[in-house]
């Protein structure tokens, strides 16, 4: 990867190779993270961004939290500690009061513009209020709308769009695989849940359709929106293949595939974390992959 920084006056600086980077992913964070030591032959100025390129492709672009200037016996080095643009609605707060009927150009004038962010498109206004208490972030109030409104969840792109549908899936086929790990988690898996009634009874069963050792839940009408989800996802979660391959795989969000010598192909699998490296001996990433494919959940039944 070639990595530029943004000063502070908008203009770039060519940064290089580092000498050693940690690129991290994490489906349940909002933001990636990237910790990189460069050489440099001279104080930098002050950093406002760092963008990553891939063969020409801009595969992170984020903000500098940190910038370590360090003089050793090898010479001056640079560590930046950054966050992807995500961090820009983590670190603010949203300006409290109601939005009627939310929109896109509500929203973006509201939480993001102010960021520099600007909104994609496909949003329709919503109807109904959002409510912004005092002291809630813009992230907070973005992802508690694209939740609650669209079922879905928010993320910024490389060229500073947000976008509130949810990705394509980007496929990716590894391989180069230097090491791997299967672990099998049935604690994790549950073979059925019991729907509370409007009568107040736990009366509707979603079942798994497996075989094993029996792990029911029982949910209230409060949060039983989504049983079969969260049967699917007890599934992915009873699986992880954690598999480390030479080179960059990287941006590595998606659904991921690969032949693991001695062990089988697995295909589809979700990504749920990712940790790209790279030091004197060359680049690793590695993948915690989930179960592919969905969970067989059979159809809810009626009474015991």
């Amino acid at each position: 990867m070639i990595y530029w920084g943004v000063l502070q006056n908008g203009e770039q600086l060519l940064l290089g190779r580092p000498e050693e980077a940690v690129l991290s992913y994490d489906r349940e964070a909002p933001a990636d993270q990237l910790k990189a030591v460069f050489p440099a032959d001279r104080v930098w100025p002050e950093l406002a961004e760092v963008l990553a390129y891939r063969e020409g492709q801009g595969v992170f672009r984020g903000i500098v939290d940190e910038q370590n200037t360090r003089l050793t016996g090898s010479g001056l080095s640079v560590e930046l500690v950054c966050r992807s643009r995500e961090a820009l609605l983590l670190d603010n707060e949203a300006e409290p009061g109601t939005i009627r009927n939310p929109s896109a150009e509500a929203l973006s004038r509201r939480l993001l513009e102010p960021l520099g962010l600007r909104p994609g498109a496909g949003l329709q206004p919503a109807a109904g209020s959002l409510f912004i208490e005092k002291g809630t972030s813009c992230w907070t109030v973005l992802a508690d709308f694209c939740r609650d409104y669209l079922g879905t969840k928010p993320y910024v792109d490389f060229e500073g769009v947000v976008h509130w549908e949810e990705p394509q899936p980007r496929r990716l086929e590894l391989g180069q695989v230097v090491s791997a790990e299967i672990a099998r988690l049935p604690c994790r898996r549950l073979s059925a849940l019991w729907k509370q009634g409007c009568l107040g009874g736990y009366d509707t069963l979603y079942s798994a359709g497996e075989a094993g050792i029996p792990r029911r839940r029982y949910l209230s009408m409060e949060n039983a929106a989504r049983p079969r989800e969260l049967l699917e996802e007890s599934a992915r979660e009873s699986f992880r293949l954690t598999v480390t391959c030479a080179g960059s795989w990287w941006p590595a969000r998606g659904l991921a595939s690969v032949t693991v010598p001695l062990a089988g192909r697995y295909e589809n699998c979700p990504v749920r974390r990712a940790v790209y490296s790279r030091d004197k001996n060359g680049e690793r990433t590695r993948l915690v992959l989930e179960k592919g494919g969905a969970a067989d959940v059979a159809d809810p039944e009626i009474g015991r």
